[in-house]
């Protein structure tokens, strides 16, 4: 089933502006390790929700560098 992650994320990312591709440490904008789906949208605007779970793997509502890392190895994230 593909659902969007929703107004308010995306409302987020319109006012955070996004790029293609930025480096873990640039997107994660609360410094913390881990993006958020708000963080994740801004990164990968084209994402869908299908994505973020694909790339949240321990599915703990957050994306970890190393999740970051898996998921642009396996292809689900863009490697530039």
């Amino acid at each position: 089933m593909k659902r969007t992650l929703g107004i308010a994320v995306l409302a987020g990312t319109l006012a955070m502006g996004g790029a293609a591709f930025a480096e873990f440490a640039d997107v994660d904008a609360d410094g913390d390790g881990l993006l958020s789906a708000e963080e994740f949208v801004a990164a990968f605007p084209d994402a869908t929700e299908a994505t973020y779970l694909a790339a949240d793997t321990d599915a703990d509502g957050m994306v970890s560098e190393e999740e970051h890392g898996a998921a642009v190895d396996a292809g689900i994230l863009p490697a530039e």
